[in-house]
């Protein structure tokens, strides 16, 4: 049973189970010839990444050098770094991919000419394709850049070509299932047309957004997976209606450190360093967390907001209950926003249950 006595100050709180669940339902999903190779920047810690290993994944993502050698040092050996490659790591790159099958990102013809050089990196390469997002990669009609990366992966012995990787990260700016699956199929179908325009190169494709993965039941033509936020979800995957609120498995436990009655406003020890400035609209308000269990003299369901965070508080003006059933020192469990930032915050301050 947890005793939520022994909580002193902001504790980022994972649910195993429901964790264990959002990851069972996504591999589900997955035809055989799909591969699932979730992102671990959400978690970015060892206990969630036992869970994996439990079900028997061992082909991850990750979004830094470091994390992929953390990852590796708790047994993972198939690591794709779904980040631009940047040269300056080249060492530590030589060191990883001594004993990792390791997957590079290469994002534009300078980084694939850079790292042709450097020889002792052994690895498979990816080229990153923009479907409209605007962020990072070659645009997906820019056949000429990528053939050019193509080519110059495929005259370099230490790399192997493995094919197209895309983030549409469109997705986490629409509101409603239909936009989100027709963004989502449109960004596949530009990439089906490119891997069937380089199909003598024999190039797999790889998407990795968890609106568009959670939404989709069909990955036909689709070689491997790679969302992350789905492992907990959050706030902004609730309001989209991605998932339920039962499948959010992790929350945020705060203490009430002050109550103004006149204003109707809880101050808890909960901000910035906590739980990120990444905010959400909800009829017409800045929201910065969700609160969804008031926990005092008794345990009860309440519907509450953030609705301002400092560094170090947080501000929620209640809308749906009673001032009065509060009092300093009684706990608060909030969803965040954004479990990513959040989880990566909360290093060191988490707890399992």
């Amino acid at each position: 049973m947890l005793k939520y006595s022994k909580i002193k100050s902001p504790t980022f709180f994972i649910k195993k189970s429901i964790a264990r669940e959002n990851i069972s339902r996504m591999m589900s999903k997955l035809p055989n010839s799909c591969t699932f190779r979730p992102h671990f920047k959400t978690h970015n810690n060892k206990f969630t990444a036992k869970i994996f290993q439990e079900l028997g994944i061992d082909k991850i993502t990750v979004s830094s050098v470091e994390m992929a050698m953390n990852f590796r040092s708790l047994g993972f050996r198939d690591i794709t770094i779904a980040f631009p490659f940047n040269p300056r790591e080249h060492k530590r790159l030589n060191k990883l991919c001594s004993n990792t099958k390791l997957g590079i990102t290469i994002s534009n013809i300078q980084s694939a000419k850079a790292i042709s050089k450097m020889q002792t990196i052994e690895a498979s390469a990816w080229i990153e394709i923009d479907t409209g997002y605007k962020r990072s990669g070659i645009s997906w009609d820019n056949y000429e850049n990528i053939e050019e990366c193509i080519k110059i992966i495929h005259n370099t012995k230490h790399l192997k070509f493995l094919g197209f990787i895309n983030h549409n990260g469109e997705t986490y700016y629409l509101h409603e299932k239909s936009e989100i699956l027709k963004s989502t199929k449109e960004s596949i179908r530009k990439m089906l047309e490119i891997k069937n325009k380089f199909s003598k190169y024999n190039a797999q494709i790889s998407i990795g957004d968890t609106p568009g993965c959670s939404f989709l039941t069909s990955f036909e033509g689709i070689d491997e997976i790679r969302p992350g936020n789905f492992v907990y979800y959050d706030l902004m995957m609730l309001e989209k209606g991605v998932c339920t609120i039962n499948n959010v498995a992790a929350t945020v436990l705060c203490q009430i450190v002050d109550i103004n009655p006149e204003r109707k406003e809880l101050v808890i020890h909960g901000g910035a360093i906590h739980f990120s400035k990444e905010l959400i609209d909800i009829n017409g308000n800045k929201v910065f967390g969700k609160v969804v269990k008031h926990i005092g003299r008794e345990k009860s369901d309440i519907e509450e907001y953030i609705y301002s965070l400092s560094q170090e508080h947080g501000i929620i003006k209640l809308a749906n209950t009673d001032v009065s059933n509060f009092k300093i020192g009684d706990l608060l469990e909030i969803i965040p926003v954004h479990s990513c930032l959040t989880a990566n915050l909360m290093k060191g301050k988490t707890l399992h249950y």
